[in-house]
């Protein structure tokens, strides 16, 4: 049933009408709770770097089945350029604590920066509509693609494209 919750989930708590497109300058990341894995962080440092912004939640089945993929990326293409940024949105109180956000990040591999966004500020920045959503933002920090969904091989059709746009603003200087 968590899958459900997931994905039933974007419609409870709002987000989409305001949505970042493509384009765009990627908003700031509001943390509602401690940097894991990582001092804060925001957009303009990031500059010069293509990120990734997975927003996200642990305890969502269609986040913990992208996390192969994100692994996958940032083993290839972390030392070329690209920064993964986990913006962890919680969808119950048990996923707010950062000691079970900490484990599961443990548990799971997970390596890269990771924010807390307990007040959901950085979600309504973005406009995010579901669990997982994922914004590739390139050198400049424009927003250059949007997913909203699982990158896994259970649902595999739009990793080849994001991975060759990711490729190609690696390529841009």
């Amino acid at each position: 049933m968590r899958v459900l919750a997931c994905v039933g989930a974007m419609f409870a708590l709002g987000g989409g009408a305001g949505s970042v497109r493509v384009g765009e300058a990627a908003p700031e990341f509001v943390a509602g709770g401690a940097w894991l894995n990582s001092a804060p962080l925001h957009v303009r440092q990031l500059r010069g770097r293509v990120v990734l912004v997975n927003v996200w939640v642990y305890s969502c089945i269609n986040c913990h089945l992208s996390l192969p993929t994100l692994r996958g990326w940032y083993a290839r293409f972390h030392a070329a350029g690209l920064e993964i940024v986990g913006v962890h949105s919680p969808e119950f109180p048990s996923d707010r604590p950062a000691g079970n956000v900490a484990a599961a990040l443990r548990r799971d591999g997970v390596d890269w920066p990771v924010m807390q966004d307990n007040d959901l500020a950085t979600w309504n920045a973005y406009g995010v509509s579901g669990w997982p959503s994922f914004y590739l933002v390139d050198r400049r920090g424009k927003v250059r693609a949007v997913h909203v969904g699982e990158l896994s091989a259970r649902f595999p059709d739009a990793i080849p494209g994001l991975e060759r746009q990711l490729m190609a603003l690696l390529a841009e200087k």
